[in-house]
Protein backbone atom coordinates (compact mmCIF):
# COMPACT_ATOMS: atom_id res chain seq x y z
CA UNK A 1 0.00 0.00 0.00
CA UNK A 2 2.74 2.42 1.01
CA UNK A 3 4.73 1.59 -2.12
CA UNK A 4 1.70 2.27 -4.34
CA UNK A 5 1.07 5.63 -2.69
CA UNK A 6 4.73 6.59 -3.08
CA UNK A 7 4.65 5.66 -6.77
CA UNK A 8 1.61 7.87 -7.31
CA UNK A 9 3.27 10.73 -5.44
CA UNK A 10 6.48 10.36 -7.44
CA UNK A 11 4.55 10.20 -10.72
CA UNK A 12 2.57 13.31 -9.87
CA UNK A 13 5.76 15.06 -8.85
CA UNK A 14 7.35 14.08 -12.17
CA UNK A 15 4.41 15.51 -14.09
CA UNK A 16 4.67 18.79 -12.20
CA UNK A 17 8.39 19.33 -12.55
CA UNK A 18 8.54 18.52 -16.26
CA UNK A 19 8.31 21.85 -18.08
CA UNK A 20 6.11 21.20 -21.11
CA UNK A 21 6.38 24.05 -23.61
CA UNK A 22 3.27 25.27 -25.34
CA UNK A 23 1.46 28.25 -26.89
CA UNK A 24 -0.41 30.88 -24.89
CA UNK A 25 -3.08 32.93 -26.62
CA UNK A 26 -3.82 36.28 -24.97
CA UNK A 27 -7.18 37.83 -25.84
CA UNK A 28 -7.60 41.60 -25.47
CA UNK A 29 -10.92 42.85 -24.08
CA UNK A 30 -11.90 46.52 -24.08
CA UNK A 31 -13.71 47.07 -20.78
CA UNK A 32 -15.00 50.49 -21.85
CA UNK A 33 -16.56 49.34 -25.11
CA UNK A 34 -17.49 45.84 -23.83
CA UNK A 35 -15.99 44.15 -26.87
CA UNK A 36 -12.81 42.69 -28.28
CA UNK A 37 -10.11 45.34 -28.08
CA UNK A 38 -6.63 46.34 -29.11
CA UNK A 39 -3.37 47.11 -27.31
CA UNK A 40 -0.36 49.14 -28.29
CA UNK A 41 1.96 46.64 -26.61
CA UNK A 42 1.53 43.21 -24.99
CA UNK A 43 4.24 41.32 -23.11
CA UNK A 44 4.68 38.15 -21.08
CA UNK A 45 7.13 37.97 -18.17
CA UNK A 46 8.27 34.97 -16.13
CA UNK A 47 7.64 35.73 -12.46
CA UNK A 48 9.60 32.69 -11.28
CA UNK A 49 12.65 33.90 -13.22
CA UNK A 50 12.61 37.40 -11.77
CA UNK A 51 10.33 39.17 -14.28
CA UNK A 52 12.32 38.10 -17.33
CA UNK A 53 10.44 39.10 -20.47
CA UNK A 54 9.78 36.06 -22.67
CA UNK A 55 8.10 37.82 -25.55
CA UNK A 56 6.18 40.86 -26.68
CA UNK A 57 3.97 42.10 -29.49
CA UNK A 58 2.97 45.56 -30.75
CA UNK A 59 -0.22 46.92 -32.28
CA UNK A 60 -2.23 43.90 -31.18
CA UNK A 61 -5.82 43.68 -32.42
CA UNK A 62 -8.02 41.08 -30.77
CA UNK A 63 -5.37 38.64 -29.61
CA UNK A 64 -1.76 37.55 -29.83
CA UNK A 65 -0.01 34.23 -29.20
CA UNK A 66 3.24 33.56 -27.35
CA UNK A 67 5.14 30.34 -28.05
CA UNK A 68 7.49 28.23 -25.92
CA UNK A 69 5.63 28.93 -22.68
CA UNK A 70 6.70 26.40 -20.06
CA UNK A 71 4.22 24.71 -17.72
CA UNK A 72 6.48 23.49 -14.94
CA UNK A 73 5.39 23.46 -11.31
CA UNK A 74 7.08 26.79 -10.61
CA UNK A 75 6.04 28.64 -13.78
CA UNK A 76 3.92 31.76 -13.24
CA UNK A 77 3.57 34.57 -15.73
CA UNK A 78 2.69 38.24 -15.73
CA UNK A 79 0.76 39.44 -18.76
CA UNK A 80 0.86 43.19 -19.42
CA UNK A 81 -1.04 45.17 -22.04
CA UNK A 82 -0.58 48.88 -22.71
CA UNK A 83 -3.20 51.12 -24.32
CA UNK A 84 -2.74 54.88 -24.70
CA UNK A 85 0.12 54.92 -22.22
CA UNK A 86 -1.71 53.01 -19.46
CA UNK A 87 -0.48 49.52 -18.58
CA UNK A 88 -2.82 46.79 -17.33
CA UNK A 89 -1.67 43.52 -15.78
CA UNK A 90 -2.93 40.04 -15.02
CA UNK A 91 -1.29 36.79 -13.93
CA UNK A 92 -1.42 33.42 -15.66
CA UNK A 93 -0.53 29.95 -14.37
CA UNK A 94 -0.41 27.26 -17.09
CA UNK A 95 -1.98 23.87 -16.45
CA UNK A 96 0.58 21.03 -16.59
CA UNK A 97 0.46 18.35 -19.33
CA UNK A 98 -1.22 20.82 -21.71
CA UNK A 99 0.49 22.41 -24.71
CA UNK A 100 -1.98 25.20 -25.53
CA UNK A 101 -3.59 27.76 -23.24
CA UNK A 102 -5.82 30.80 -23.51
CA UNK A 103 -6.27 33.78 -21.21
CA UNK A 104 -7.59 37.32 -21.45
CA UNK A 105 -6.65 40.78 -20.24
CA UNK A 106 -8.89 43.85 -20.02
CA UNK A 107 -7.85 47.33 -21.11
CA UNK A 108 -9.81 50.57 -20.98
CA UNK A 109 -10.17 53.73 -22.99
CA UNK A 110 -8.55 56.77 -21.35
CA UNK A 111 -9.14 60.50 -20.96
CA UNK A 112 -7.10 63.40 -19.59
CA UNK A 113 -9.93 65.20 -17.75
CA UNK A 114 -10.76 63.55 -14.41
CA UNK A 115 -14.43 62.96 -13.62
CA UNK A 116 -16.52 60.54 -11.58
CA UNK A 117 -13.73 59.94 -9.07
CA UNK A 118 -14.54 59.88 -5.35
CA UNK A 119 -11.76 60.61 -2.86
CA UNK A 120 -11.38 59.75 0.82
CA UNK A 121 -8.65 59.72 3.46
CA UNK A 122 -9.31 56.71 5.74
CA UNK A 123 -6.49 57.70 8.06
CA UNK A 124 -3.96 60.43 8.63
CA UNK A 125 -1.84 59.44 11.64
CA UNK A 126 0.79 61.46 13.44
CA UNK A 127 3.11 59.47 15.74
CA UNK A 128 5.14 61.61 18.10
CA UNK A 129 8.62 60.55 19.23
CA UNK A 130 11.13 62.48 21.27
CA UNK A 131 13.08 63.83 18.30
CA UNK A 132 10.85 63.18 15.27
CA UNK A 133 7.34 62.75 13.98
CA UNK A 134 6.20 59.82 11.90
CA UNK A 135 3.28 60.56 9.55
CA UNK A 136 1.32 57.81 7.87
CA UNK A 137 -1.60 58.42 5.54
CA UNK A 138 -3.73 56.73 2.92
CA UNK A 139 -5.60 58.29 0.00
CA UNK A 140 -8.30 56.27 -1.74
CA UNK A 141 -9.57 57.20 -5.20
CA UNK A 142 -12.63 55.35 -6.47
CA UNK A 143 -13.09 55.64 -10.22
CA UNK A 144 -16.82 55.08 -10.77
CA UNK A 145 -16.92 56.23 -14.40
CA UNK A 146 -19.60 54.51 -16.50
CA UNK A 147 -18.65 53.18 -18.95
CA UNK A 148 -15.39 52.57 -17.09
CA UNK A 149 -12.36 54.49 -18.37
CA UNK A 150 -8.88 55.35 -17.10
CA UNK A 151 -7.58 58.87 -16.52
CA UNK A 152 -4.02 59.72 -17.51
CA UNK A 153 -2.15 62.89 -18.43
CA UNK A 154 1.46 64.10 -18.21
CA UNK A 155 3.06 64.62 -15.76
CA UNK A 156 0.29 63.10 -13.63
CA UNK A 157 -3.26 63.48 -12.26
CA UNK A 158 -3.05 62.06 -8.73
CA UNK A 159 -2.50 64.89 -6.26
CA UNK A 160 -0.28 64.10 -3.26
CA UNK A 161 1.70 66.11 -0.75
CA UNK A 162 5.13 65.52 0.81
CA UNK A 163 6.22 68.40 3.13
CA UNK A 164 9.39 70.31 2.25
CA UNK A 165 10.95 69.58 5.66
CA UNK A 166 10.60 65.81 5.42
CA UNK A 167 13.74 64.01 6.63
CA UNK A 168 12.96 60.59 5.17
CA UNK A 169 10.23 59.03 3.03
CA UNK A 170 9.73 55.50 4.32
CA UNK A 171 7.43 54.47 1.47
CA UNK A 172 5.13 55.85 -1.20
CA UNK A 173 3.12 53.20 -3.02
CA UNK A 174 0.41 53.06 -5.68
CA UNK A 175 -2.02 50.15 -5.72
CA UNK A 176 -4.79 49.36 -8.19
CA UNK A 177 -5.58 45.69 -7.93
CA UNK A 178 -3.79 43.23 -5.67
CA UNK A 179 -0.18 44.40 -5.50
CA UNK A 180 1.28 47.84 -4.65
CA UNK A 181 4.17 49.35 -6.56
CA UNK A 182 6.62 52.03 -5.45
CA UNK A 183 6.22 55.42 -7.06
CA UNK A 184 7.61 58.96 -6.73
CA UNK A 185 6.01 62.41 -6.70
CA UNK A 186 6.59 64.98 -9.43
CA UNK A 187 6.62 68.69 -8.58
CA UNK A 188 4.40 70.98 -10.65
CA UNK A 189 3.41 74.64 -10.36
CA UNK A 190 0.25 73.70 -8.47
CA UNK A 191 1.68 70.95 -6.25
CA UNK A 192 2.91 67.37 -6.38
CA UNK A 193 1.42 64.63 -8.54
CA UNK A 194 2.06 60.95 -9.19
CA UNK A 195 2.73 59.71 -12.74
CA UNK A 196 0.37 56.76 -12.25
CA UNK A 197 -3.07 56.55 -13.92
CA UNK A 198 -6.45 56.49 -12.19
CA UNK A 199 -7.83 53.18 -13.41
CA UNK A 200 -11.41 51.95 -12.99
CA UNK A 201 -12.14 50.72 -9.48
CA UNK A 202 -10.26 51.57 -6.30
CA UNK A 203 -6.76 53.04 -6.20
CA UNK A 204 -4.87 53.26 -2.90
CA UNK A 205 -1.99 55.64 -2.27
CA UNK A 206 -0.01 54.89 0.91
CA UNK A 207 2.56 57.39 2.18
CA UNK A 208 4.76 57.43 5.27
CA UNK A 209 7.56 59.84 6.17
CA UNK A 210 9.53 61.38 9.04
CA UNK A 211 9.63 65.01 10.13
CA UNK A 212 11.87 66.70 12.72
CA UNK A 213 10.37 67.26 16.18
CA UNK A 214 12.39 69.66 18.29
CA UNK A 215 11.36 71.48 21.44
CA UNK A 216 8.20 69.35 21.71
CA UNK A 217 6.39 71.28 18.98
CA UNK A 218 6.25 71.25 15.20
CA UNK A 219 4.02 71.95 12.21
CA UNK A 220 2.77 69.19 9.93
CA UNK A 221 1.49 70.56 6.61
CA UNK A 222 -0.91 68.86 4.22
CA UNK A 223 -2.00 70.33 0.89
CA UNK A 224 -5.32 68.59 0.30
CA UNK A 225 -5.74 67.45 -3.29
CA UNK A 226 -9.44 66.52 -3.23
CA UNK A 227 -12.70 67.47 -1.53
CA UNK A 228 -12.96 65.34 1.62
CA UNK A 229 -16.28 65.27 3.48
CA UNK A 230 -14.87 63.92 6.74
CA UNK A 231 -11.12 64.20 7.35
CA UNK A 232 -9.93 62.03 10.25
CA UNK A 233 -6.65 62.70 12.04
CA UNK A 234 -5.20 60.27 14.58
CA UNK A 235 -2.44 60.95 17.11
CA UNK A 236 -0.20 58.77 19.25
CA UNK A 237 0.52 59.00 22.17
CA UNK A 238 -2.81 60.14 23.55
CA UNK A 239 -1.38 63.27 25.14
CA UNK A 240 0.14 64.46 21.86
CA UNK A 241 -1.85 67.60 21.06
CA UNK A 242 -2.99 68.47 17.52
CA UNK A 243 -4.55 71.87 16.83
CA UNK A 244 -5.87 73.62 13.73
CA UNK A 245 -8.85 75.95 13.15
CA UNK A 246 -11.85 73.74 12.43
CA UNK A 247 -10.22 70.62 13.88
CA UNK A 248 -12.05 69.11 16.86
CA UNK A 249 -11.30 66.25 19.22
CA UNK A 250 -13.74 63.51 18.26
CA UNK A 251 -12.83 60.86 20.79
CA UNK A 252 -10.29 58.28 21.88
CA UNK A 253 -9.50 54.84 20.57
CA UNK A 254 -8.40 53.33 23.88
CA UNK A 255 -7.84 49.87 22.41
CA UNK A 256 -5.26 51.15 19.95
CA UNK A 257 -3.96 54.10 21.95
CA UNK A 258 -5.00 56.78 19.46
CA UNK A 259 -6.51 60.21 19.96
CA UNK A 260 -9.10 60.95 17.26
CA UNK A 261 -9.60 64.36 15.64
CA UNK A 262 -11.79 65.34 12.70
CA UNK A 263 -12.57 68.13 10.25
CA UNK A 264 -15.66 68.51 8.12
CA UNK A 265 -15.87 69.52 4.46
CA UNK A 266 -12.19 69.96 3.63
CA UNK A 267 -11.82 71.44 0.16
CA UNK A 268 -9.34 70.61 -2.58
CA UNK A 269 -6.41 73.03 -2.60
CA UNK A 270 -6.74 73.82 1.11
CA UNK A 271 -3.43 73.95 3.02
CA UNK A 272 -3.75 72.38 6.46
CA UNK A 273 -1.04 73.23 8.99
CA UNK A 274 -1.42 70.99 12.03
CA UNK A 275 0.28 72.38 15.14
CA UNK A 276 1.73 69.46 17.07
CA UNK A 277 2.85 69.80 20.69
CA UNK A 278 3.56 67.63 23.70
CA UNK A 279 6.05 65.00 24.73
CA UNK A 280 6.65 62.22 22.27
CA UNK A 281 7.12 58.53 22.95
CA UNK A 282 10.46 57.06 23.89
CA UNK A 283 12.00 54.98 21.17
CA UNK A 284 14.04 51.93 22.10
CA UNK A 285 14.79 51.06 18.52
CA UNK A 286 14.28 52.65 15.06
CA UNK A 287 11.33 50.38 14.30
CA UNK A 288 9.25 51.13 17.37
CA UNK A 289 6.57 52.87 15.34
CA UNK A 290 6.12 49.64 13.41
CA UNK A 291 5.72 47.77 16.69
CA UNK A 292 2.96 50.18 17.67
CA UNK A 293 1.24 49.53 14.37
CA UNK A 294 1.55 45.79 14.56
CA UNK A 295 0.20 45.73 18.12
CA UNK A 296 -2.83 47.91 17.36
CA UNK A 297 -4.02 45.95 14.33
CA UNK A 298 -5.75 49.10 13.03
CA UNK A 299 -3.27 50.55 10.55
CA UNK A 300 -0.78 48.00 9.27
CA UNK A 301 0.20 49.21 5.83
CA UNK A 302 3.29 46.98 5.65
CA UNK A 303 1.07 43.93 4.88
CA UNK A 304 -0.53 45.82 1.96
CA UNK A 305 -3.73 43.83 2.54
CA UNK A 306 -7.20 45.07 3.46
CA UNK A 307 -7.41 42.80 6.50
CA UNK A 308 -10.46 42.12 8.64
CA UNK A 309 -11.10 40.07 11.75
CA UNK A 310 -12.36 37.21 9.59
CA UNK A 311 -9.19 37.20 7.47
CA UNK A 312 -6.92 37.40 10.49
CA UNK A 313 -8.67 34.47 12.16
CA UNK A 314 -8.50 32.57 8.89
CA UNK A 315 -4.76 33.21 8.59
CA UNK A 316 -4.11 32.10 12.17
CA UNK A 317 -6.13 28.90 11.71
CA UNK A 318 -4.36 28.09 8.46
CA UNK A 319 -0.96 28.63 10.01
CA UNK A 320 -1.90 26.52 13.03
CA UNK A 321 -3.02 23.65 10.80
CA UNK A 322 0.12 23.84 8.67
CA UNK A 323 2.38 24.04 11.72
CA UNK A 324 0.66 20.96 13.11
CA UNK A 325 1.34 19.25 9.80
CA UNK A 326 4.98 20.30 10.04
CA UNK A 327 5.29 18.78 13.52
CA UNK A 328 3.72 15.52 12.35
CA UNK A 329 6.00 15.43 9.32
CA UNK A 330 9.09 15.68 11.49
CA UNK A 331 7.99 12.52 13.32
CA UNK A 332 7.46 10.47 10.19
CA UNK A 333 9.99 8.67 8.07
CA UNK A 334 11.63 10.34 5.09
CA UNK A 335 9.22 8.81 2.57
CA UNK A 336 6.16 10.14 4.34
CA UNK A 337 7.85 13.49 4.77
CA UNK A 338 8.45 13.79 1.03
CA UNK A 339 4.87 12.75 0.36
CA UNK A 340 3.58 15.47 2.67
CA UNK A 341 5.83 18.01 0.99
CA UNK A 342 4.33 17.05 -2.33
CA UNK A 343 0.84 17.48 -0.91
CA UNK A 344 1.77 21.02 0.10
CA UNK A 345 3.18 21.69 -3.36
CA UNK A 346 -0.03 20.41 -4.91
CA UNK A 347 -2.00 22.69 -2.63
CA UNK A 348 0.22 25.58 -3.65
CA UNK A 349 -0.53 25.01 -7.34
CA UNK A 350 -4.28 24.87 -6.68
CA UNK A 351 -4.14 28.10 -4.67
CA UNK A 352 -2.06 29.86 -7.33
CA UNK A 353 -4.59 28.95 -10.00
CA UNK A 354 -7.47 30.06 -7.78
CA UNK A 355 -5.72 33.36 -6.99
CA UNK A 356 -5.02 34.08 -10.67
CA UNK A 357 -8.71 33.51 -11.53
CA UNK A 358 -9.89 36.46 -9.41
CA UNK A 359 -10.60 39.77 -11.04
CA UNK A 360 -9.35 43.09 -9.66
CA UNK A 361 -12.73 44.07 -8.23
CA UNK A 362 -13.84 45.20 -4.80
CA UNK A 363 -16.47 42.44 -4.70
CA UNK A 364 -13.88 39.68 -5.01
CA UNK A 365 -11.27 41.34 -2.79
CA UNK A 366 -12.16 39.50 0.49
CA UNK A 367 -12.04 36.04 -1.12
CA UNK A 368 -8.87 36.92 -3.04
CA UNK A 369 -7.16 38.02 0.18
CA UNK A 370 -8.17 34.80 1.93
CA UNK A 371 -6.52 32.76 -0.82
CA UNK A 372 -3.44 34.97 -0.60
CA UNK A 373 -3.16 34.33 3.15
CA UNK A 374 -3.31 30.58 2.49
CA UNK A 375 -0.62 30.88 -0.19
CA UNK A 376 1.70 32.71 2.18
CA UNK A 377 1.16 30.05 4.85
CA UNK A 378 1.90 27.23 2.42
CA UNK A 379 5.10 28.91 1.19
CA UNK A 380 6.31 29.51 4.74
CA UNK A 381 5.61 25.92 5.76
CA UNK A 382 7.42 24.53 2.72
CA UNK A 383 10.45 26.67 3.54
CA UNK A 384 10.57 25.31 7.09
CA UNK A 385 10.17 21.69 6.05
CA UNK A 386 12.90 21.68 3.37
Amino acid sequence: MMRSVLKQVLWLHLLLVIAIAGDLRVNITNGSLKQSGRADHVSIKDLAAGMVELGSAVNVIGSTTFSNVNSGAQNQYLIQATLNGVTYSTTFIPSPTVTAWETSITVFESQEIVRDVNASVPFFVIYGFKDKLYVQKRLILENVSNPPISFMAAPGLINVHIPENVTEIEYLTYKNGSMPISTSPIKTQTGQVLPNPIKPGITEIDIAYYLPYEGEKATVSELVGYDIDHFHVYAMPLDLKISLPGLSREGTDNENGLAIYAMEKVKAGQLLEFQVSGQGMSENDPDQHANHQQSTGKIVVETRLDTSTELLISAVLIMAILMALFISISQQNEDMKQGSIQMLKDRKIVLLKEYSSFKDSAAESPERDKVLYQLVSVYKTLDRIK
